[in-house]
This record gives structure tokens, C-alpha cells and sequence, in this order.
């Protein structure tokens, strides 16, 4: 029994590890979502995030230029971190309960 327990605390340690640095990753990356919007004919690239309670729109560039790529690139990295530190979480919530004698 001293192996599981063994084994189950070293998943516990790595995913404590990881969602440490997930959540770092997370921070680092901008937040909100990527807005385009028509002016004048051509296609802007804007990030959406909230502040203060209100909704504020920050300019990129136009769609096609390389900040514009830079930026949804990093949005969409920001949202596969998030999507797997949601599951660490998860996963984290499992281990404790098997540590502490608790049905899954």
C-alpha cells in the first residue's frame, strides 16, 4: 500500500508543479478575446477584456499585420493554458480525496 501512496503523492507534487506554472503562463499572456472590427472598409484587430466593470477595447492593428497574428496567437495559447489548468485542478481534487479516505 506504501507504493500507491507513494506514487499518488509524487502526481499530487507534479500537478501542484504544473498548475504552478500554468498559472504563471496565464498571467503573463494577455487577457480577453479578440474583437475584429470594419472601419472604413478594412478589418482591425481589438482586444476585448474587462476593467473595472466595464467591457474596454484595446487596438491591435489591422488583421493582416504581424502584432495581429503575435496577439491571437497568444490569446489562443492563454485559452489551451487555461483549459489545462482547469483540469489539473480537477484532477488535484481527485488526488485529496483519495489521500484523505474519501469516495470519488
Amino acid at each position: 500500500m506504501s507504493y500507491i501512496k507513494n506514487i499518488i503523492g509524487e502526481e499530487y507534487s507534479r500537478l501542484r508543479a504544473l498548475s504552478r506554472k500554468y498559472s504563471d503562463k496565464i498571467a503573463s499572456l494577455p487577457r480577453g478575446t479578440v474583437s475584429i472590427k470594419k472601419r472604413h472598409n478594412s478589418d482591425y484587430l481589438y482586444l476585448a477584456c474587462r476593467r473595472d466593470g466595464k467591457v474596454k477595447f484595446d487596438y491591435i492593428g489591422p488583421v493582416g499585420s504581424d502584432k495581429a497574428r503575435q496577439v491571437m496567437e497568444q490569446v489562443k495559447a492563454r485559452k489551451d493554458y487555461e483549459e489545462k489548468l482547469r483540469q489539473i485542478k480537477s484532477d488535484l481534487k481527485e488526488i485529496e480525496k483519495v489521500i484523505h479516505g474519501r469516495k470519488i
